[in-house]
């Protein structure tokens, strides 16, 4: 069997261990989400009810001190029924109305942009995928050392390297084109579960949806963060595939107390923080559009990104040993 066979043998075993967090949860998240829109597109006809109050009430803004109260029930047809009152305190009958201030255009477009709704959609399946992907990489090599299946994959004619990369090739490539798909999916079902919405609401979906989206942006945008976090992540998915073949007990203690040893030591002898500075760029934080706080400064990160790739070779060879030599608990 030549070596890609082997390679892509051995993925499918992966996938077949560890089929529930790596094939199943990100389908569970796509019919969840997709299940709570469509239960919103069965309530529609209510939406639809207090969206036309509020839009006929929301001009009375602005005209001073006010009380609204909107009550909808169903005449004996089963149609929706408003009734709102408006109270203005200082207004004087028979006075007209004043008109509702206008809003700047630029201000108009940045309201109309949905890219931001879709990409915390998006962001969802980032952070479920980050959580899976450190469980799959913290029990890697530790749990058929556990329970003794190393042995039988020892008599087998695949190489210990070859084992950590498969290995670390989910992490890097299979399980995130799953979750893309996966997340990608999600957005376009409710992208038509919305228009659907849109159109019970009595709204144009083109106008209401459709135009205030940018898709080749979002999608670009989206695939360029996966591919950019992908790389900052790398010495840490090799870090964590370390601790799992050196690890006597708890892969996750073995791969956290050196890091804050670490730490500690640096600050109490050095006064300085400049470890953590440079573990925060490959360590998942807070973000924008789904990029899980990774981002591209132009060529001064070209020399972490490098550095971290090269430490992550390390990681790998060191594991590939600890795999071949050290695999008793």
């Amino acid at each position: 069997m030549s070596k890609p066979q082997t390679l892509l043998t051995l993925l499918f075993r992966e996938f077949q261990e560890y089929r529930t967090s790596l094939c199943w949860t990100p389908l569970l998240l796509v019919v969840g989400l997709s299940t709570v829109l469509f239960i919103a597109v069965l309530m529609a006809e209510h939406i639809s009810a207090v969206g036309e109050a509020v839009s006929q009430v929301f001009p009375s803004q602005g005209q001073g001190d006010s009380s609204v109260s909107v009550h909808v029930d169903r005449d004996a047809d089963g149609k929706p029924v408003i009734e709102y009152r408006v109270q203005q305190s200082g207004a004087v009958p028979g006075d007209p109305a004043p008109a509702p201030p206008a809003i700047p255009a630029a201000q108009v477009d940045a309201a109309g942009s949905l890219n931001s709704l879709f990409n915390g959609l998006h962001q969802l399946f980032v952070m479920v995928f980050l959580l899976v992907c450190a469980n799959y990489l913290l029990a890697a090599l530790y749990t058929d050392r556990r329970d003794r299946s190393i042995l039988f994959w020892k008599s087998m004619p695949v190489s210990d390297g070859q084992e950590v990369l498969a290995k670390y090739a989910v992490a890097m490539l299979a399980a995130p084109l799953l979750f893309i798909a996966a997340s990608m999916l999600a957005q376009l079902v409710c992208m038509l579960l919305g228009m659907l919405l849109l159109w019970r609401m009595e709204i144009d979906p083109f106008v209401g949806l459709i135009d205030k989206l940018d898709f080749f942006g979002l999608f670009a945008g989206q695939l360029g963060n996966w591919l950019l976090m992908t790389l900052w992540l790398a010495p840490t998915y090799a870090w964590i595939l370390l601790a799992s073949a050196a690890a006597r007990r708890s892969p996750f203690m073995w791969a956290l107390a050196p890091v804050l040893i670490l730490l500690f030591l640096e600050k109490i002898l050095f006064g300085t923080a400049r470890l953590a500075t440079l573990l925060s760029r490959h360590i998942p934080h807070l973000g924008s559009a789904g990029d899980a706080g990774f981002y591209w400064q132009g060529s001064a990160d070209l020399l972490p990104l490098l550095g971290g790739l090269l430490f992550a070779a390390c990681a790998l060879w060191a594991a590939t040993f600890l795999r071949r030599y050290y695999f008793e608990l």
